[in-house]
């Protein structure tokens, strides 16, 4: 076994007097020992070549670090009021100053809790088919323990080109960037809900297709996930007044090893059941709230500790009867869309948490 866990922290001595035997293909007087670099695993090599351990969205271990978006002034656009359904926009009138107080404040209350918050930029404001919005959103699809996963857009056209502003970011904080999104595959941030370390819920719809899930699912398998139910989601197709969703986290978010949110309407029966048939207990979001404050679309800072739209009080309520703490935040100032805590939050390292084989399953 190497003398040095990360030597560049580690070894303070001059480089003359550095140890061979510290690197691990070494055989004093031998060309390296190439078959016992070819059994270490990447996941082991992170910290020692990136620095830091990362995996913010793999499991519901106490969350330590994420990534805010700073909205750019552009955010206010005239432009974007020519079709607001278009441009998924729930107001009339864009606040840019209110939306930057409503992260400002949501910041505070993460490094309150003792999350570090990293703030990214754009340095583009222009995609692939004309400027951006919405790009105070959380990007990436998720933060695994090797790194991150980038997306590949369906939702819409106005955000596709906000990625070379996330390989700038993620390479700036030393993140490996393990996989993009490629070909006719669409998968993007809020189709994966982790519900333990081992076990992530993954969405099927206008944001997920068969091809950018598979091209993700081969990762998260690689990096030690072992369970990837698949929720089928709902319609959405001349309005919203009907309902749809475009991601899972607005209709499940878990506060709890073995306990969710759910908005049942928005969730399809056979990704209800598998997780019931695991031991899952879930609490049902009315109806009135949804459309307000998508209560589901929240943050787990621990299990059993979570961060939700204060002006969800009947959920809250609900949630808090099920032995959970509820941290509550004026969602007032973000909600600038169809969008909720989670969708503007880059999850990028968590504590490891519990597995799927600690939630014990009902008896039948």
């Amino acid at each position: 076994m190497p003398i040095y866990q990360n030597p560049r922290r580690e070894y303070q001595g001059p480089l003359e007097d550095y140890p061979l035997e510290n690197y691990p293909d070494y055989e004093p007087g031998k060309p390296p020992r190439t078959e016992r670099l070819a059994n270490i695993h990447f996941n082991d090599e992170v910290e020692r070549i990136w620095g830091f351990r990362w995996g913010g969205d793999q499991g519901i271990g106490r969350l330590r670090e994420v990534a805010l978006i700073r909205p750019h002034e552009q955010e206010a656009s005239p432009l974007w009021q020519k079709d607001p359904n278009f441009f998924l926009l729930r107001q009339s009138t864009f606040d840019l100053d209110r939306l930057n107080r409503g992260l400002e404040e949501y910041a505070s209350l993460l490094e309150s809790e003792g999350v570090r918050v990293r703030w990214m930029e754009y340095a583009d404001t222009w995609g692939g088919y004309g400027p951006m919005r919405k790009m105070f959103m959380g990007g990436a699809i998720c933060t695994l323990k090797g790194g991150v996963i980038l997306p590949r857009y369906g939702q819409n056209s106005f955000i596709r080109g906000r990625n070379p502003n996330f390989q700038k970011f993620f390479a700036s904080i030393n993140c490996p960037i393990l996989h993009q999104v490629h070909g006719l595959g669409i998968c993007e941030s809020g189709v994966f809900v982790p519900f333990a370390e081992n076990a992530i819920l993954a969405g099927l719809g206008s944001t997920s297709n068969e091809d950018g899930l598979e091209q993700v699912r081969q990762v998260m398998l690689r990096n030690g996930v072992t369970d990837i139910p698949v929720a089928h989601y709902t319609t959405i197709h001349d309005s919203f007044e009907s309902g749809g969703e475009f991601h899972v986290d607005m209709f499940f978010g878990v506060v709890d090893l073995g306990v969710a949110v759910i908005y049942p309407a928005a969730m399809d029966y056979q990704a209800y059941k598998w997780l019931a048939e695991r031991g899952f207990r879930f609490i049902e979001v009315p109806p009135d709230e949804q459309r307000l404050f998508c209560p589901a679309n929240l943050v787990i800072l621990e299990p059993g500790k979570v961060i939700m739209a204060a002006g969800a009080k009947e959920t809250i309520r609900r949630v808090r009867d099920a032995g959970v703490k509820v941290l509550e935040l004026d969602t007032s100032g973000i909600m600038a869309g169809t969008n909720g805590i989670r969708c503007v939050t880059t999850h990028l390292v968590r504590d490891e948490g519990p597995s799927l084989s600690d939630l014990r399953r009902p008896s039948i």
